[in-house]
């Protein structure tokens, strides 16, 4: 009996480390900023409608950061249509890619190299930036410089001539929410949408304060006087009357099964394509499992992934290599059967443009508005 109590007091002792070395490991990653919502999300997702396929909308959203280096640029474009060769969709479209490039390091050489890639029909380049300490009237004048230098290569300009553009800040700091150090304007929100911007695709951002209090979900925002305006939810109908600034557009974010100690046996899936993370079945599935869609078309899943694929050579090989080359052809097989799935290849604007159509309820195949209400770029389109 005794040694039975001994064990009993063992075990106990045990869960309750386990609980605080929890606590504090999710304390220190500021998994507390989302925690109240991925209970929400555990108790409020659902399957999607078995009597239609899950479309599946996949997007590759790259902080791509080289560095100005157009060589590593061209090798890299190189070993990316190969990669594309090999993977298309239901509806034979090969793999799409969205650079997010970096304003504030414009490069004629590089800025020509991704227009190559573009012009292949391999995806499509948007704004990613960079900054700190600046006001309003500042980041306006280093945006718009940005998109004008842009735009002469067919970027951020549709063929209507409207200048469209989705967003990342760089170091997740959108809205001021890590402090001037990383932007300096509470009013970005706003100073992005009169430039043209009609969607951010920052988050997920775990371990930032940058993360917004909201998980696996699409939603717009309307910007006000104070940091991280992104923070209050509101409804994707809200960008339709002008009353809120911009679409949110998160990707997964899912405790996972671990076989880490070190980990606590409790990885967090956030959709980084990381060296130190390689891509494997269970990720992939993760992915989906995060089942982010619009309420009024549950059964359109959105599958945004992202990385820093040009900073590093480690980073290239998660993005080109061989461990991200077996997850595409797992995706392609486990969810693309045309019965229960179908797959999509699409660019960010493109999966913005779908979750309009979603949010007002469009019905049939989800192709018909991959280019409405945010028309093809400029570069996009082949020379005459």
């Amino acid at each position: 009996m005794k040694r039975i109590r001994w064990v009993g007091a063992f075990l106990l002792a045990l869960v309750i480390a386990y609980l605080a070395a929890t606590a504090v490991r999710m304390y220190s990653r500021k998994h507390y900023l989302f925690a109240v919502d991925y209970l929400r999300w555990m108790v409020t997702a659902s399957p999607t409608a078995a009597s239609t396929p899950t479309e599946v909308f996949f997007f590759f959203t790259d902080h791509y950061e080289p560095d100005s280096n157009a060589e590593r640029v061209r090798k890299w474009g190189e070993r990316y249509r190969s990669l594309a060769s090999r993977h298309h969709d239901s509806e034979g479209r090969a793999l799409q890619h969205t650079w997010f490039y970096p304003v504030e390091q414009t490069n004629p050489e590089v800025l020509s190299a991704l227009r190559d890639l573009v012009v292949s029909g391999l995806g499509e380049v948007e704004m990613h930036f960079h900054h700190r300490d600046d006001t309003e009237a500042s980041l306006r004048r280093k945006l718009q410089k940005g998109i004008a230098e842009f735009q002469e290569y067919g970027f951020l300009k549709t063929t209507d001539g409207r200048t469209s553009f989705a967003f990342i800040h760089g170091n997740w700091g959108l809205d001021d929410s890590e402090g001037s150090r990383f932007c300096g304007v509470r009013t970005e929100l706003k100073v992005l949408r009169e430039l043209g911007c009609y969607c951010d695709f920052t988050f997920p951002s775990i371990y930032s304060d940058a993360q917004p209090p909201i998980v696996n979900t699409i939603y717009a925002a309307r910007d006000d006087d104070r940091p991280k305006s992104y923070e209050r939810q509101l409804p994707v109908s809200a960008l339709f009357d002008g009353s809120a600034d911009l679409m949110i557009f998160e990707g997964p974010l899912v405790f996972v099964p671990s076989s880490s100690i070190r980990h606590l046996f409790l990885d967090l899936e956030d959709g980084n394509i990381h060296l130190s993370v390689p891509v494997t079945p269970s990720r992939v599935d993760a992915w989906i499992r995060a089942d982010v869609h619009l309420p009024q078309r549950p059964e359109w899943v959105f599958v945004k992934v992202w990385a820093h694929s040009a900073s590093t050579p480690g980073d290239e090989e998660a993005a080109l290599g061989p461990d991200f080359d077996r997850g595409l052809a797992y995706l392609e097989s486990r969810y693309n059967d045309g019965r229960k799935y179908r797959l999509h290849y699409v660019t960010a604007r493109q999966a913005y443009n779908l979750a309009v159509a979603a949010a007002r309820g469009a019905t049939g195949p989800p192709d018909a508005y991959l280019d409405t209400p945010i028309g093809r770029y400029v570069a996009s389109v082949p020379a005459q």
